[in-house]
């Protein structure tokens, strides 16, 4: 099922049409100096408000955070007004998809979709070599968009068809290019492989759990990441409840009638003892099981964002899944409780959790959808500080590149939000964007809105 879903997202993206040449998206004009004045700053590195702050940025990197009265502003630099706004870090999209190269445009739209909502890392979850090439012009500022961090093809037996074809294929990749390689469903033995020269050579293995792997094998191997709380419900299924181990269904929806919410904290235990991230993505689920009907959920206003062939497929694939048997309302609410119960204890228990949605992707418009993840998320009990620690100081922890990005702090790399409203005193206050900053360069919200509107009559 997971695979048929990822063949329709590049599907969807290819059906739209080809461009041959490498399209322009509208760029603004850069003086490579800022100085945002007078602003509440929101660091990141713990749970507080710096106010009156002035933050220079120079050539894309914060040169200095200090108090109103004690700043030193250059007579050059561009000054934004911070009055009564708030500075923040750029958000990090940790399981995002960015179309292949079939179609270019509709790629560049959705990385400013990414960026128009304040996304400024962009974790790529199965992709090609095109995303190697676009990360490259990203990052020298060519066209618009979030840094992106470059995932392999799907990982399946067509791309490595045995364990003695592991060891190639990973050296393979990375000698490509890629970040990081995305886990399909491949058997237990080529998964131990991959897993091996993984290690070796430094290359990360994230994504799905392959169903013949399982939880603990997946942590034992320690595996980066897993996303979507794959294979977790399955471990939550205790031995004697008389589940036969076949056909778990939609992350478990078979079976989470089966699945006993005592046995968490051990796979709390065990996930921490493996160093293992959560990408939770709970919009996968609860959009799916939402009581709102598919039509009134494609008249969302982000929707204007995307081709129509892509919202017909969602209306499509909602109406199919409410009809499967293992996804009646009561096993879906079901899901989305046990899901919920997830987040909150892994998080509480200390478990390395960041922040993603999987856009596009089930009523999930990039960029926007990463509202409705933190949303969610705080409905599973996590502060607003607390989400928003999985969206950028965990982002960058994830990376190993805890000085890079993720906090305002001097040498980060200048990827900010400029907000009207606090956004510790509730998430949603994330949406009252002024503008956004990506590697140095500042979108203010004007601007912000032409090109949606360009995407938008596209």
């Amino acid at each position: 099922m997971i695979s048929v879903i990822v063949s329709y997202l590049f599907l969807s993206a290819g059906l739209i049409g080809c461009d041959e040449q490498e399209p322009q998206i509208t760029s603004i004009q850069n003086s490579g100096l800022y100085a945002f004045v007078n602003v509440n700053v929101v660091p990141m590195d713990e749970e507080r408000i710096l106010e009156n702050q002035t933050v220079v940025v120079r050539d894309g990197r914060i040169v200095s955070v200090s108090a109103g009265d004690e700043a030193d502003i250059p007579n050059d630099a561009e000054q934004i007004d911070g009055s009564g706004k708030y500075l923040m870090p750029g958000l990090a999209e940790m399981h995002g998809h960015i179309p292949g190269p079939d179609n270019r445009q509709y790629a560049k739209d959705v990385l400013f979709l990414y960026i128009s909502n304040g996304v400024t890392t962009v974790r790529n979850m199965a992709g090609n070599a095109y995303h190697i090439e676009l990360r490259e012009w990203l990052n020298d500022n060519s066209i618009p968009g979030p840094t992106i961090f470059a995932a392999s093809p799907w990982l399946n037996p067509n791309t490595i068809p045995g364990p003695e074809d592991a060891d190639r294929v990973v050296r393979e990749l990375q000698e490509t290019g890629f970040d990081h390689m995305k886990m399909g469903n491949i058997p237990l033995e080529t998964y131990r492989a991959v897993a091996e020269t993984a290690h070796e050579i430094g290359l990360p293995f994230a994504g799905h759990i392959p169903e013949d792997v399982g939880l603990v094998n997946a942590l034992e191997a320690r595996q980066k990441s897993i996303d979507h709380y794959d294979r977790y419900v399955e471990f939550l299924v205790p031995e004697d409840a008389g589940w036969d181990g076949s056909s778990p269904g939609f992350f478990g929806s078979a079976v989470v009638h089966l699945a006993d919410e005592g046995r968490i904290p051990e796979a709390v235990d065990l996930t921490i003892e493996a160093g293992t991230w959560n990408v939770p993505t709970l919009t996968l689920v609860e959009h799916l099981a939402s009581p709102e009907p598919a039509e009134e959920m494609a008249q969302w206003p982000e929707m204007r964002y995307l081709p129509s062939s892509v919202i017909e497929g969602w209306v499509e694939s909602k109406h199919n899944f409410q009809a499967r048997d293992d996804f009646q309302p009561e096993a879906a609410n079901r899901l989305v409780e046990i899901r919920r119960e997830l987040t909150r204890q892994l998080h509480d228990g200390g478990a390395l959790i960041v922040l993603g949605s999987d856009a596009p992707q089930f009523f999930n418009v990039p960029g926007f959808s990463i509202h409705h993840e933190m949303e969610m998320m705080v409905a599973a009990g996590l502060t607003p500080y607390e989400v928003l620690v999985t969206g950028t100081r965990n982002a960058a922890l994830y990376f190993d590149t805890p000085d890079e990005f993720g906090t305002v702090q001097e040498n980060r790399r200048a990827d900010l939000i400029l907000l009207s409203a606090n956004p510790l005193d509730d998430i949603a206050n994330i949406r009252k964007r002024e503008g956004v900053m990506v590697r140095g360069i500042w979108w203010p919200e004007s601007a912000i809105q032409e090109e949606l509107s360009r995407i938008a009559a596209r």
